[in-house]
């Protein structure tokens, strides 16, 4: 909880003023109250006395005329209204005063949390999931946001019950003592009960988060789930994990419920007692007996609101696990130069990557020398595992080598600024992401600024124009979570059209067309055909028709360079790559074994 409090002061910053503001509104509203009902008192001489009660009350009479009021029993009642109503007033304008600092607070945690997150590593990604991320963004902020509306509470009400202590001190400082000896049990017992209530609140956060992992798991792999027929399966395990945020919220409701229990019988008690003491033992006069009990049934509600809240305080934090961390902490951001390049000059190198993923057994990749020249062809051939991939991400900078270094023109890639680079490079991936958004979204992304012109020219070169104009809405048509509503070829030419768009000297290309008809399938080779045009090639290869027209072929076996070279040069040897060649050959097809 300390942890909590830590990663959100610093939000707290911006609204010193409205804080300062808010205190004032508090202390004034508990100073109206506190005027409202020690009227009562003179108010109930008047009842008990009439007339001669104001004869008896010379700094009533005085403080009435300084108001300029009659005295009467008409202006002690309006006085009473006036007070009332002053408290009301304060305290609606509190409320406006906590809202305005609520609502931008958690707007500001919850941009916080969010930028923290998309900045980070590649690897924090790697190491979380997405129904942890939701949980932060959409649960903790909210919990932080009501941990501290009852903050507020807290405050306000300890600020009333100062007051209201003054007050009953006034009446009967051996009441007041008693009163507060009975107050302190009480405090005492909801301590017991806010320390379970703080521990099973750390589980229904981290239950909450499992529980939006799961549903996001099946949302996403819903087709396996069918394919496999493993829906009871699936079903019986979201049960499981229902069933344990089940007993989690019954447990919390029990000890909720406790506190609540206790803290009414110990005030029925403190009732009581209040009367019995003071008639038997005290002898407190009447007017004064009814003032004090006016008073502590005023100052019960706000005990069980400063104990509610210390309760709420405890819970919400409790379940404020991964907020304080991603704020504080964080996963470290690439770190990108501030050095500007108009342009690929000349070549890429790379020399001596290797790369050894956290948590990993062994290498990725190790000792790889190349250089890429401008407007050449590479491909990089291997089977599944041997670090295809990993090449084209570090050469995208997703993350940096262990080893070695990757300089374009002579400048590492970590000098550079990071707009310049992706300008300089793009991707047409073999997995194409779509996002749940319009078809002209997902085109236009990484290029918001292209004119209406150069998007229809994109869309049309990636020969994607007759099936835009097909779909429902268009090209406004929403494509679906993962863009569930597209074909792959259809997803492909979507890539492709991001890339037309970006126009960058550089491309990486994974050619990826298996499971598409022979239509599909040449309309989307003649797109990547136009792309590839003057730009300098890096194909994660699938096919020796790209293959054979590589500048240079680059054989990948267990993250090290085995073989390099032209189609010619490596087929002519007996090495790897002929051995993919025949075994294609055998088969009677053109597409390379274990392809990514």
């Amino acid at each position: 909880m300390t942890g909590g409090y830590r990663a959100l002061k610093p939000f707290l910053r911006p609204y010193r003023a409205r804080l300062a503001g808010l205190s004032v509104l508090l202390v004034a509203s508990t100073l109206s109250e506190g005027v409202g009902i020690g009227l009562l008192l003179p108010l109930i001489g008047w009842i008990q006395k009439g007339e001669e009660f104001f004869r008896q009350s010379p700094w009533l009479t005085d403080a009435l005329s300084r108001l300029g009021l009659p005295v009467t029993a008409g202006s002690l009642l309006g006085a009473v209204f006036a007070a009332i109503a002053a408290t009301l007033t304060l305290k609606f304008a509190a409320f406006v005063a906590s809202a305005r600092v609520y609502n931008p607070l958690m707007k500001d945690l919850r941009d916080a949390a969010f930028g923290r997150a998309v900045g980070s590593h590649i690897f924090y990604f790697h190491s979380t999931t997405s129904g942890e991320l939701t949980q932060v963004l959409e649960n903790e902020v909210e919990y932080a946001g009501q941990a501290f509306n009852f903050l507020v509470v807290a405050a306000a009400s300890a600020a009333s019950l100062g007051f209201m202590g003054l007050l009953m001190l006034a009446l009967s400082w051996k009441l007041t003592l008693a009163v507060t000896g009975l107050g302190a049990a009480r405090y005492a017992v909801s301590s017991l009960f806010i320390r379970r209530i703080r521990r099973l609140g750390a589980e229904h956060g981290a239950l909450k988060g499992l529980l939006k992992s799961a549903i996001i798991s099946i949302h996403q792999g819903i087709e396996v789930v069918k394919a496999f027929g493993t829906e009871d399966f699936e079903r019986r395990r979201f049960e499981a994990l229902s069933e344990r945020v089940r007993r989690n919220a019954d447990d919390s409701a029990v000890a909720t419920s406790g506190n609540t229990f206790a803290e009414g019988l110990i005030g029925d008690a403190l009732l009581c007692g209040i009367v019995w003491l003071a008639i038997s033992r005290f002898q407190v006069e009447g007017a004064a007996l009814i003032t004090f009990l006016v008073v502590v049934t005023r100052v019960i509600p706000k005990v069980t609101a400063f104990n509610d809240a210390r309760i709420r305080i405890a819970e919400y934090l409790s379940r404020v696990t991964v907020l304080p961390r991603l704020l504080t902490d964080g996963s470290p951001s690439l770190s990108w130069g501030a050095r500007r390049k108009e342009r690929f000059e000349s070549a890429m190198r790379l020399d001596g990557v290797g790369m050894r993923y956290p948590g990993a057994g062994g290498a990725a990749l190790e000792g790889v020398t190349l250089e890429i020249a401008r407007g050449s062809t590479v491909a990089l051939v291997g089977t599944s595992g041997a670090g295809k991939t990993t090449l084209a991400r570090l050469i995208l900078r997703l993350f940096d080598p262990t080893e070695g270094r990757i300089a374009i023109d002579g400048v590492p890639l970590p000098e550079l600024a990071r707009e310049e680079w992706t300008r300089l490079v793009t991707v047409v991936a073999q997995d194409t992401f779509i996002f749940d958004d319009t078809l002209e979204a997902n085109v236009k992304y990484g290029a918001p600024g292209c004119t209406d012109e150069q998007y229809r020219r994109a869309l049309e070169r990636a020969r994607a124009k007759d099936f835009v104009a097909a779909m429902p809405e268009g090209d406004q048509t929403r494509l679906g979570e993962r863009g569930v509503r597209l074909s792959g070829g259809q997803r492909q030419r979507i890539a492709i059209a991001r890339a037309f768009l970006r126009d960058a000297p550089i491309l990486i290309l994974d050619e990826a067309t298996s499971a598409m008809d022979s239509e599909t399938e040449r309309l989307v080779q003649e797109a990547i055909s136009d792309l590839s045009k003057d730009r300098t090639l890096i194909v994660i290869a699938h096919r020796f028709s790209t293959i054979r027209g590589a500048d240079r072929i680059v054989v990948l076996e267990h993250g090290r360079v085995i073989e390099t070279g032209t189609h010619d040069q490596l087929f002519a040897g007996q090495g790897a790559y002929r051995r993919f060649h025949d075994l294609q050959a055998l088969r009677g097809q053109e597409r390379l074994p274990d392809a990514v």
